[in-house]
């Protein structure tokens, strides 16, 4: 009996990144890029296996949050804008497109390959983006006890809850290079319903097109 009522009390995250969004490939953080026709589908062939959502959390860049809006309204529940999980300011290469022939390249190459000692210029430096993240994640965790939630964000903050939860560090530039989170990809969390219970990953990066089974 005990372990049934623990079951039904779990708090679980699925978490989700941004589908394919409306733009060249660059470096999107606080740029305000919108979804594209293809990113809108992925995220509804996504969010379509999920059986159970009682709460809707978004980042507020629209990427994330007009699709987080528009199935909150067909859930009839209220969406939480949460600012604490959006993406990462890459100032003065915020939006630049990836393009190995501009002037920006080797710095932002340096950056890729150390963030931690290379923040970009008026950017947020990886730990103050660290920071952030898991205050807004612990919050989230104590707000939603019990509960299922929808977790609408970017593949950076979810690298940042992740290397939080399975104690990995972060400062390393192979965490970003290896560790995949494509578009509109989903990450499950489980925290168990006991006193110090520390969260489980059920999966990582599950992609969109993955097989047709259904995940509840």
């Amino acid at each position: 009996m005990t372990d049934d009522l623990n079951q039904l009390n779990v708090t679980q995250f699925d978490i989700i990144r941004h589908g394919q969004i409306d733009g060249p490939a660059a470096l999107y953080g606080r740029t305000d890029v919108a979804l594209s026709s293809e990113g809108w589908q992925q995220m509804y062939q996504q969010t379509s296996r999920l059986h159970i959502i009682e709460n809707i959390i978004s980042s507020p860049l629209r990427r994330c949050q007009n699709f987080a809006q528009k199935l909150a309204s067909e859930y009839e529940l209220t969406l939480q804008i949460e600012a604490g999980i959006q993406e990462c300011d890459f100032g003065e290469w915020d939006g630049i497109k990836f393009d190995n022939h501009s002037q920006q390249w080797p710095l932002m190459t340096s950056f890729w390959q150390d963030p931690n000692h290379n923040t970009p210029p008026q950017g947020e430096s990886l730990e103050t983006f660290h920071n952030r993240v898991v205050t807004s994640w612990q919050s989230l965790c104590e707000q939603h006890r019990g509960q299922h939630n929808l977790l609408v964000c970017h593949g950076g903050v979810i690298r940042q809850i992740l290397a939080h939860i399975l104690n990995t560090d972060w400062r390393s530039g192979d965490w970003y290079s290896q560790l995949q989170i494509g578009y509109a990809s989903l990450t499950r969390i489980i925290i168990p319903a006991y006193p110090e219970a520390k969260p489980s990953v059920a999966f990582i990066g599950l992609p969109a097109d993955f097989g047709h089974n259904e995940f509840e």
